[in-house]
């Protein structure tokens, strides 16, 4: 895989995350492999993001939804995200 802060983005880094989660559920040892990749690809999205000022758009229903599906895939950054948003 390339580097995770090359061109870092939180849709294709919660995207892998779910993958990987998958995989790892399915028995396959690559599955971690990727969820690690994936927390790093996300955490440097959002240094980016924090870096340029960019906060979350507020929407209380976008939240619950990334939230909801935080919670659901073991995803503590898009559980807080989506708290974020709802406020």
């Amino acid at each position: 895989m390339a580097d995770p802060t090359e061109n870092p983005s939180q849709i294709h880094g919660h995207a892998t995350y779910v993958a990987g989660a998958a995989k790892e559920a399915l028995g396959f040892e690559s599955g971690a492999a990727d969820k690690e990749y994936a927390v790093k690809e996300m955490r440097a999205a959002r240094e980016q993001s924090e870096a340029s000022g960019g906060e979350p758009t507020k929407n209380e229903t976008v939240g619950k939804i990334e939230s909801k599906l935080g919670s659901v895939t073991g995803c503590e950054g898009m559980v807080d995200e989506g708290k974020e948003r709802q406020s």
